[in-house]
């Protein structure tokens, strides 16, 4: 065998091998409920840096009866409500990396879009806006969100 040959033999080899493995210890779930659970699903879930929130609604018996600035008001109940539950678990507006978005019709976009955009100044993470159609509790937005946190 040649010299040539034994050395793209070797090489072949090595690049057959994949990356070296490393020993990682395995992620763990932790729920997060800040009140006491009344429904069958926690307020958010962290998997290692990662914090996966569940939709939160700003229907009050307030805003159920007005007739302009609901979407608005609504979006920052729903804004200051995360506020609160990031302080509790140490994360910040500038950690979420996803929002989703949905709305029981869009023409109420232009409201909600106003008041989230305050929350992201710079950086907005990636998001998607669903007309849902009907939201619970006659909502007329819901948000959810993914955070990931420095290590």
């Amino acid at each position: 065998m040649t010299r040539r040959a034994v050395l793209l033999l070797s090489l072949l080899g090595l690049a057959c091998q994949g990356p070296p493995s490393s020993v990682q210890a395995p992620l763990t779930r932790e729920a997060i409920n800040s009140q006491l659970p009344t429904r069958p699903y926690s307020q958010a879930m962290r998997v290692g840096t990662t914090f996966y929130f569940s939709g939160k609604l700003g229907v009050t018996e307030e805003t159920l009866e007005m007739e302009e600035g609901r979407i608005e008001a609504e979006t920052r109940n729903i804004m200051e409500s995360f506020r609160a539950l990031f302080q509790e678990v140490g994360v910040e507006f500038s950690d979420v990396v996803q929002g989703t978005v949905y709305l029981s019709d869009v023409s109420y976009y232009g409201g909600m879009n106003q008041v989230y955009g305050e929350y992201f100044p710079e950086n907005p993470p990636a998001r998607e806006c669903i007309a849902a159609g009907q939201i619970l509790s006659d909502g007329l937005v819901e948000i959810s969100f993914v955070a990931v946190v420095p290590e």
